[in-house]
């Protein structure tokens, strides 16, 4: 009896998570596709710069990228702007969105110049692109993560560009926040937008007690 019952328990879930799926808008299907290649990509480069980083001597009289503290500073109040985005869009506060997204759109443009100044002081820290492997997966994985970035960053800009000429006329407010796939597109900015940050803290850690 209890094992008829565990097997109708795992088949009901098994059924509601298939359902789940099939209700998933294809868009958003793709993001999550994306993302979990990403994240597999990432996984590859960091086992294979963990087997580069056995040489001791690549990194004598090194110093963490300071930016690379102050990026994530930046990264992580980004990922707290961007969490105010959806309550607003629900409560048709479209000021608040478009404000909310256009600080974190600052707040991302600031985290890649504050990536490039910490690749500057890598550079006159001895590390270069074209060195010892260790010290250039440094550049390879924080560069790729600077272009999910980008990725990121453009898709942002559209939104917000979108929701700055919305706000100025009341009747394109209203088909907007009334229009369920425009709530689609701040869920698909808002998951990909933490995924990034996510990337970023996992990795800047993992730098920071590599070395």
């Amino acid at each position: 009896m209890m094992q008829n019952y565990h097997k109708n328990t795992e088949k009901t879930e098994r059924d509601n998570a298939i359902a789940r799926l099939e209700k998933l808008h294809p868009h958003k299907t793709l993001l999550y596709l994306a993302i979990f290649g990403s994240t597999l990509v990432f996984l590859f480069m960091i086992v294979s710069y963990t087997i580069s980083h056995r040489d001791p001597s690549a990194f004598i009289n090194f110093e963490f990228p300071k930016a690379f503290v102050v990026s994530l500073v930046l990264l992580l109040f980004s990922s707290y702007t961007m969490t105010r985005v959806l309550p607003a869009f629900a409560k048709d506060d479209l000021k608040t969105v478009r404000n909310s997204l256009g600080v974190t759109l600052l707040l991302g443009v600031a985290f890649t110049i504050s990536q490039y100044i910490g690749w500057s002081e890598l550079y006159h820290s001895g590390i270069y692109l074209s060195g010892k492997a260790s010290g250039a997966y440094l550049y390879v994985i924080s560069g790729l993560h600077v272009l999910h970035l980008a990725a990121g960053l453009v898709f942002l800009t559209v939104i917000y560009t979108q929701m700055s000429a919305v706000s100025r006329d009341p009747v394109k407010m209203l088909i907007m926040v009334t229009n369920p796939y425009q709530r689609i597109k701040l869920e698909m900015l808002t998951a990909y937008w933490h995924f990034v940050d996510a990337l970023w803290l996992i990795l800047f850690f993992y730098f920071l007690f590599s070395f």
